[in-house]
This record gives C-alpha cells, structure tokens and sequence, in this order.
C-alpha cells in the first residue's frame, strides 16, 4: 500500500497534464497554469478543478474518448453473479434491465469498477439507484478478501431536504472557496474543533463537529447547521460553484449568493472494500481485478478530497494497461454449465419470488439502523444492535413478482442481497477496531491507539467471515520528509 501511494503521488500530476490535453476545461490562473484550490485538511493548493463539477467534466472527456476508439459497451445492465470454474472468475451473469433478459458474459478476466457502498446509509451523497454494494457482494460470494470495512467517510456537508434531495453533496469547494459554518446561535463552532484549519479541517473532523452540535441543541430545527458563502461576489459564486448555484436553486428555491445553505453530515466514500495489489489490481482470486472505490488502502483511514478522482486516473491507466499485455496471452477458462444452471435457478426460483417481505421497505430499514448505529458516532451498544437487526434479514423471503422487466421491487431485491454481507462486514469490523481512527469514531473507545496502528481483513469463510489484523508499514522515509516540509503555493503547469 505505502508504495502504491507513493506511486500515486508522483503520477498524479501526470494524469492532470493528461486530461487537460484530452480537453478536460481545468480552471487556470491568467499565466495558463492550472489552478488549484485547498481542500480540508490540506496543507497545499492542491486540487484542480473546472467550477464544482470536476468529477462531470472529466467523464465527458473519457467518454469521448471512448467513442473515439470505438470501444463496445453494454449499459443498464445489473450484474448479480461472478461466474467461476476450478478457482478461477471466468464471467458474470447480468439482468438486462430494459428487456428484463438474463445475459452471460463469458470473460478472460473480470475487472470491478463499481464504485463503493455509501447506500448502505439512509442519507448518503450518491444517487438512490447506486453504491448499494454490488462490487462488494459480487467479490464476497467468490471468496475475495476485504480490508478496513469500518473505515467510511461521512461527508460533513450534505443537503437536508427535500427528500428526494436528502444526503446530496454540497461539495468541499465551498468551504475551499471561504465558505463559512455556524450554528443556531450564529457561532462560528469550528474555532472549538479546530482553530488553525476551522472550515478546512479533517472531513471526520468537521462531521463530527456538526454532529455535536446538533446533538447538544445548537443545531437547526431539521438537524443540521448553515453553511454561508454569501459574501462572496455572485460573479464569484456563478464562476467556481455553478452546480451549488443551481443545485439550492433547483431544490430549495434559495440563491447562495444571498441566503445561507442548512447542511449536515453525508454517507459519502468508502477507504475499505476489496484487498488488492494496487500495482496490478490482482485481488485473491484468480483473474479478478478490482479499481477504484470498491478496493482498500490507498486512501488508510480517511480520505483527502480529490485523491478518489487521482486514484482512479493513475491507477485505471496502470491496471488497464497490465491486464491489456497479460490478456492476450491467456485462454478462456470454459464455463461450468452446471453452476451456470444453477445461479439461474437460483434466480428465478429465490428472487422472482411472490412472497415474503416488501424489499423496497426492508432496503429502507438496514439504511436506517445503519445511518443511526454506525454513521458518524458509533459505540459497541448500537453496533452490536445493528449486527442483531441485520441477522434478522439474512434468510427472509423478499416479494418482487415474477416478471423480469421495469420491475422496482427485483431491483431492490437485489440490491438487498448486495447489501447485507457489506453492512456484515462494515459492522464486524467496527466492533473489532476498539478505537477511534480517521473516520472510524467510538464514542466507547474515543482515543487513538497506537496498538491499533493495524489493517482489519475480513475473510469469508464456509462458516462466515473470519476477523483479523495485521500490522501497517512504517512510513517511508521520502514520505516522511515531505510531510515536513513546510506549505508553500504550488501550481501546476
């Protein structure tokens, strides 16, 4: 892991110079150099940015770039098995959404790029239809192993109302741009939690603080605090946060440049998931790679903003590039029709089924005893609840009809089976980490242990999954250095 940060740190910029010539529209100073803006707990300008959709704009460019090389794809289509023969992943089995089609893919490799698991929240920062756990389970149900599952970012700014907007991003570019956090008594409360850094503290940090003072009444009447931009110039405002601009416009009906934004913490990113060479993208099972937010390491235990989009740049170049060279020489691993028939069984036998519980209702209900017993502020009481709660809905019968097409209780049913070995392990291992870390708080265990200085696996097993530890690197000497060094503005060219 050290060395894949490493590797990260000195291709990043890179990667950045790569996507500008792909014609990626980064904001630059008035010299051409690509600007870059502070995030929290950043000790350098370092993240480069067009307005407050990076993300957006750097997906457009891919994409074109995939039209440009022709490249075939297949979209709306819900993987719910990984197909395997003598150990080895040789395909995947896929629920065409639009024609309600059962399709077999037949794979040299298989590489998970799915994304991570903030849905196992009610109020997370992605959309209602995704990060529901697919990679996860996928990788679960063929024997992959798992790392720091208890270590998740939650987002100290999201949107509180409407319900179809709860949990939405109000993105760390406005606390960048000087965005200022008070509470119901009009206090600026991040001079308790952190007096250098205040709004551009530690995610985990600024969470927690909000979380606080909610929690002791300081909070508004919807449970958050305000976040205040509004004394910046509207031309600012439209320039570097047009998204929020419209976002507050669209859903609220408030201008940021006038009024204040209501916000609270958000399920946002996962640092756990699949344990992988990050060099190679090899997990534990045989030709089955993993990239990106479904995978553990890179990040420890509470991620910088804009590492999630350097990560996925610099490392989907390298994996893609070493499965490119290595899949030319390998042969198909033919398909085991007996367990091919069998995961279709499965299927339409168990999850097409006409009784049993509402699955859209039970989806609601782990999101809600997750985000209460193991959201910002967790404690060995309400984790082990939550873990008692879950065991409940481990072998029940989910109703979703029997047709296979536009059908939003098999999507959900789904999504359940997805969901329950993830929060398992999200759980197990929270109880497991007996102290706070990063992202990971036990209000029962508040400190920081350095006995704990520890990567928590989980192993599936025939009798479930096996906890343990092991130790954490000592950090390098190069990196070491740097982390002395003392702040100084940097812009790339």
């Amino acid at each position: 892991v050290l060395f894949a940060v490493t590797f990260l740190c000195k291709n990043a910029s890179q990667a950045v110079q790569e996507l500008a010539k792909w014609g990626v529209r980064f904001h630059r100073e008035r010299n051409g150099k690509i600007t870059q803006r502070f995030f929290g707990a950043a000790t350098y300008r370092r993240a480069c940015f067009f307005g407050d959709y990076t993300g957006k704009e750097i997906l457009r460019v891919l994409v074109n770039q995939i039209v440009q090389r022709h490249i075939r794809f297949k979209s709306e289509v819900y993987i719910f098995s990984l197909l395997h023969a003598h150990g080895v992943v040789n395909g995947a089995l896929g629920l065409d959404i639009r024609t309600g089609t059962i399709i077999v893919f037949h794979a040299k490799v298989v590489l998970l790029a799915t994304g991570g698991h903030s849905r196992m929240f009610m109020r997370s920062s992605s959309r209602f239809w995704e990060n529901t756990g697919d990679g996860i389970s996928l990788a679960y149900h063929v024997g992959a192993h798992f790392m720091d599952m208890e270590m998740f970012q939650f987002h100290p700014t999201g949107m509180l109302f409407p319900k179809e907007a709860e949990g939405l991003l109000v993105t760390e570019a406005v606390r960048g741009e000087g965005g200022v956090l008070t509470n119901n008594r009009r206090e600026r409360f991040m001079k308790k939690y952190d007096s250098q850094r205040m709004e551009l503290s530690a995610r985990d940090v600024v969470a927690r603080a909000i979380y606080t003072e909610v929690q002791e009444g300081r909070g508004t009447k919807r449970g958050g605090v305000w976040l205040d931009i509004s004394h910046l110039p509207k031309s600012v405002i439209l320039k570097r946060l047009p998204q929020m601009y419209q976002q507050f416009k669209q859903y609220v009906h408030i201008d940021i440049s006038q009024q204040k934004m209501e916000v609270a913490p958000t399920a946002h990113y996962s640092m756990g998931g699949v344990f992988v060479n990050h060099m190679t993208g090899e997990t534990t099972v045989s030709r089955l790679f993993a990239l990106g937010e479904v995978t553990s390491g890179v990040h420890g235990a509470n991620r910088l903003g804009g590492n999630s989009l350097a990560e996925i740049i610099v490392f989907g170049k390298l994996t893609g590039r070493g499965i490119a060279r290595h899949v030319k020489k390998m042969q198909f691993i033919p398909l085991d029709d007996a367990l091919l028939m069998k995961e279709e069984r499965h299927f339409t036998q168990n999850i097409l089924s006409l009784k049993g519980r509402d699955p859209l209702q039970v989806k609601e209900d782990i999101q809600s005893f997750m985000w209460k017993c193991a959201g910002v502020v967790r404690h060995k009481k309400y984790l082990t609840y939550a873990l008692q709660q879950l065991t409940k809905y481990q072998n029940i019968s989910l109703i979703t009809g029997s047709s296979l097409r536009n059908n939003e209780k098999l999507i959900a049913s789904l999504d359940v089976r997805n969901m329950l070995p993830t929060c398992d392990m999200i759980l197990r291992s929270a109880l497991y980490r007996t102290e706070s870390r990063g992202a990971h708080y036990r209000s029962d265990y508040p400190q920081l242990d350095q006995k704990w200085r520890k990567n928590v696996m989980c192993i599936p097993t025939k009798k479930g999954i096996l906890i343990s530890s092991r130790r954490v690197l000592k950090i390098p000497k190069e990196i070491q250095t740097y982390l002395r060094l003392k702040p100084r503005t940097h812009l790339l060219e």
